[in-house]
């Protein structure tokens, strides 16, 4: 199949990121009102300017074979392609092959993603965080039915002027330890979804992730050993020019985005912060889930964070938005007249169940560096590798 933009990656993801945040682009396709019975990315997105029709057995660049949908999200659906150009029963043989909506890449409202890749890509490999990144390989474009196509194969990236701006567990991803379960696991027993090139209107059919076969049983029991990556840069922006202001998952957003202030790179890291807690102890920070019916609301979220991490300081509420400020904090920094939450300390034992104290004193010593409230206080990432429960980097005066 000729005539395709698209990327591949060197690790294979848990490609799902349905939560993607808000982005401000409303020409996007995926806006229209989806069929009751979608599933998934939805039919309503394969139409002149949206989705690409993607079948199984679909060979792109005469290179990448599809062999099953693996993710979907916002802008893309994912792919688990055969790279025929690659050594047989090699690490490479397997790829993510990417696949964007049309008007991702329409030069009005693009996003920044196969530019961001291909700089990260292009780095210094011998830092620190390049291999905790998931990496591009290889990008180019398809023209199909409903136009051209881009396709492709946190220090570090902040060292290279880039915000994540969507870290969660879903963008966590666990490397391959053994790739040969792609083929005796995941191929052998996965069965293939069926699909009708004849049909007039394109099927959307199920994701089936690798994520039963990323290891063994042997593997299972080393979870500190497991290889992981960040990835979907798919809604990350440069530091000096933001794809958009409203961004993170709801729940996870940092202080200075709530209200609205200007956000830099340090937004990661509070962002990262909420995340740790959820992948380590399965318990989450904050939900901003107000009484009597548990819809989210701003302010309750703001009051989570006050009560676990203190006032709002002057210095940021000063660049927020003056009506959100005005209607939601106290001279002090604090919720006006909100009521207690009565929820125990963040270093209680329903945040932290089943950790000793020592661990526990160094974890949240460890979350505090990376979560102030004002991002100008936050630590660099040198200083939050030297933190004990990381203990990456020696304290400095050793």
């Amino acid at each position: 199949m000729d005539g395709v933009k698209d990327s591949t990656w060197e690790s294979l993801p848990n490609a799902q990121d349905n939560d993607a945040p808000e982005v401000n682009t409303t020409s996007r396709a995926e806006t229209a009102a989806p069929e009751t019975n979608d599933i998934e990315e939805g039919t309503h997105v394969y139409k002149p300017g949206g989705f690409h029709p993607v079948f199984i057995g679909d060979t792109f660049k005469e290179r990448y074979r599809v062999l099953n949908k693996i993710g979907y999200g916002v802008y893309s659906t994912v792919w688990l392609v055969k790279d025929l150009a690659a050594e047989p029963s090699s690490p490479e043989e397997y790829r993510a092959l990417k696949v964007l909506s049309a008007d991702s890449y329409d030069h009005k409202s693009s996003l920044f993603e196969r530019e961001i890749l291909t700089h990260l890509r292009e780095g210094d490999r011998n830092q620190l965080g390049y291999s905790y990144i998931c990496h591009l390989v290889d990008d180019f474009e398809y023209q199909g039915p409903n136009g051209t196509h881009l396709l492709l194969a946190l220090d570090y990236a902040h060292d290279f002027k880039v915000i994540h701006t969507d870290i969660k567990p879903d963008n966590i991803f666990v490397k391959f330890r053994n790739y040969d379960l792609i083929e005796s696991g995941y191929l052998a027993n996965v069965p293939i979804p069926e699909q009708d090139r004849a049909e007039k209107d394109y099927s959307v059919i199920p994701s089936t992730p690798l994520r039963r076969y990323y290891f063994d049983e042997a593997d299972s029991t080393r979870v500190a050993e497991f290889d992981i990556a960040l990835g979907d840069w798919g809604v990350s922006s440069w530091t000096d020019k933001h794809l958009t202001e409203k961004i993170q998952p709801v729940a996870l957003r940092s202080p200075e985005v709530l209200i609205e202030a200007p956000w830099n790179e340090t937004t990661d890291w509070w962002n990262l912060g909420a995340v740790i807690l959820e992948i380590f102890r399965a318990v989450r920070m904050f939900s901003g889930q107000a009484p009597p019916d548990s819809n989210y609301e701003l302010k309750q979220h703001v009051a989570e964070i006050v009560d676990l991490f203190g006032p709002f300081p002057k210095e940021l509420l000063a660049k927020g938005n003056k009506e959100i400020v005005q209607d939601i904090f106290d001279d002090d920094g604090r919720v006006k007249a909100a009521s207690p939450l009565n929820r125990p300390g963040l270093s209680s034992e329903a945040f932290l169940p089943g950790l000793d104290e020592e661990i526990r004193e160094e974890f949240i010593k460890f979350l505090h560096a990376l979560m102030k409230i004002n991002p100008s206080e936050r630590l660099s990432a040198e200083d939050l590798l030297r933190e004990p429960w990381l203990s990456a980097l020696p304290p400095l005066n050793e």
